[in-house]
C-alpha cells in the first residue's frame, strides 16, 4: 500500500518538525521528543490525519527507545519498541524520510538489548530518496 500523501503542515508544525529531526540527529533524543511532542499537539489540535498522528507519535517513541538504549535500560527499550513499530510498520517514506530504512535500523537497537554494542547516537535519520 502507498503511503498515503501527506496534508500539508502549519508553519510552526514544519518548524518543530525540522528542529525534532536536527536535534534527534545530533543524539539530543529528549530534545527532539520535545520538539515533535509539540508537533503532535498541534497535529491532534487541527484533527490532522490519524496515520500521521501515529507516525510523529512513533517518531517520538523512537528518541525515547534511543534515550533508554543510552542509558541501558531494557525495560525502556523494549517499552518503546513494542509501542513505536506498529505506529511505523507499513510505512515507506513521509516528510523526507526513509520509515522503512528507520524502522529496521532501530529495529538494530531493540535487538542490541543486553549486548549494548550500538552507540545511540550515531543513529541518523535516513533520507528519503524521491
Amino acid at each position: 500500500m502507498p503511503d498515503p500523501a501527506p496534508v500539508p503542515m502549519s508553519t510552526e508544525e514544519s518548524a518543530y518538525f525540522a528542529e525534532g529531526c536536527d536535534l534527534f540527529n545530533n543524539g539530543r533524543f529528549w530534545h527532539a521528543h520535545e520538539a515533535w511532542e509539540e508537533m503532535w499537539k498541534s497535529l491532534k489540535q487541527r484533527k490532522a490525519p490519524e496515520a500521521e498522528i501515529l507516525l510523529v507519535q512513533g517518531l517520538i517513541q523512537t528518541a525515547a527507545l534511543l534515550l533508554h538504549h543510552q542509558r541501558r535500560n531494557t525495560a525502556g527499550v523494549t517499552k518503546q519498541w513494542q509501542k513505536l513499530a506498529p505506529k511505523l510498520a507499513g510505512w515507506t517514506s513521509m516528510w523526507g524520510l526513509d520509515i522503512e530504512t528507520h524502522l529496521a535500523m532501530v529495529n538494530a537497537y531493540a535487538d542490541d538489548v543486553g549486548t549494548w554494542s550500538l552507540v545511540a547516537a550515531d543513529h541518523q535519520l535516513p533520507q528519503a530518496r524521491d
